[in-house]
């Protein structure tokens, strides 16, 4: 799950990357076990390894998930929760399968890291915090992620190693702030919402000074869901705060290039960006399905296959191109835990 925040700043030029003319399908389709009892999971985040987290439920039809991991021959593991606490969830883990983060809800929700052993450790919010989420961890575990206050506000969130917590600065005027994604050199990128409600994407560099990404004439409202270790930054933007989105990359040199929805779709977001350009996330059908999509580095848009009609919303790539989200049925679940293989 990505927070779908945005933002705005001004840019000379906007390119548009390749046509609406998709390819054939790409990826082979694989739905990926539940936790025994189980009957709907989902997966956020894949390594190099091939490992995938996400999450599980253990009783048929039970809403009450739990942080789940599969290794690479797809055996599923139960991470647990908080004690005292009913849910979880696990959003990313690093290349080295060294750290896993994520959030385990009771009364509150916290941001949590499962050490290579299974140990878990709160990742803290700030003071007054009701929901805490640790959404992405590089390799040298410092993990990216945000937390909210009881007056609705956002503060974007960092992590050191050591778990200790920094508050990482939103734009001048900001009223919130959320940080997606950290990659391995320590950049950070999110979005910080200012008071007139116009959300800017940002990034962090690996210091914590932000810069406001730059956005498409006429689509102000702008977030970053993502950042590769080549630079390259993903996300959406907007015309107006709640409005279609459309998917948007910006390069490593700060030009920022409107991504193709899928022919006849009426609107996309990117979710995920590897070393190599592959972007992925959703084109939105007229029915309001949505519909997993691929873009490669040349900029042609790709319907992933899926392995029953429905929606599906791809989440995250590796760096083999391996993508892992969640894919709903018609009726809408359950929802299944879905890989895309190149």
């Amino acid at each position: 799950m990505r927070i779908k925040l945005a933002l705005t700043a001004v840019v000379a030029a906007v390119l548009v990357a390749g046509q609406s003319v998709p390819a054939s399908a790409a990826g082979t389709y694989t739905e990926m076990n539940t936790l025994p009892g189980g009957s709907t999971n989902r997966a956020f985040g894949i390594n190099s390894s091939g490992i995938v987290v996400g999450d599980s439920n253990a009783t048929a039809g039970s809403t009450v998930m739990r942080a789940a991991k599969w290794n690479s021959a797809g055996v599923i593991t139960d991470l647990g929760t908080l004690p005292g606490d009913t849910s979880s969830t696990a959003f990313a883990v690093n290349n080295h399968d060294t750290t896993i983060v994520g959030r385990s809800t009771g009364t509150l929700e916290r941001a949590v890291r499962w050490d290579a052993g299974g140990t878990m450790t709160v990742l803290p919010g700030v003071a007054g915090a009701v929901r805490t989420r640790a959404y992405s961890v590089n390799n040298s575990r410092v993990t990216a992620g945000f937390s909210v206050t009881a007056d609705g506000n956002w503060h974007a969130m960092r992590w050191g190693a050591d778990a200790v917590a920094t508050e990482l600065p939103g734009l001048p005027t900001a009223v919130s702030t959320g940080a997606t994604w950290i990659n391995n050199l320590g950049v950070t990128v999110g979005a910080s919402a200012t008071p007139d409600g116009v959300n800017h994407a940002v990034r962090w560099s690996s210091g914590g000074t932000v810069t406001a990404l730059p956005a498409v004439p006429g689509y102000p409202t702008t977030a970053a869901t993502a950042i590769s270790d080549s630079g390259i930054s993903v996300g959406g933007a907007s015309a107006t705060p709640g409005g279609p989105p459309r998917a948007v990359l910006w390069k490593a040199s700060g030009a920022v290039v409107m991504l193709p929805m899928y022919p006849g779709d009426t609107a996309s977001y990117a979710f995920g960006v590897n070393n190599s350009g592959w972007v992925i996330g959703y084109s939105l059908t007229p029915a309001g399905k949505h519909r997993p999509v691929l873009w490669k580095p040349a900029g042609t848009v790709h319907n992933l296959t899926l392995g029953s009609p429905g929606g599906g919303d791809p989440y995250g790539i590796n760096s083999a191109g391996t993508a892992v989200g969640v894919a709903s049925p018609d009726g809408g679940l359950p929802q299944r835990a879905a890989v895309w293989s190149p």
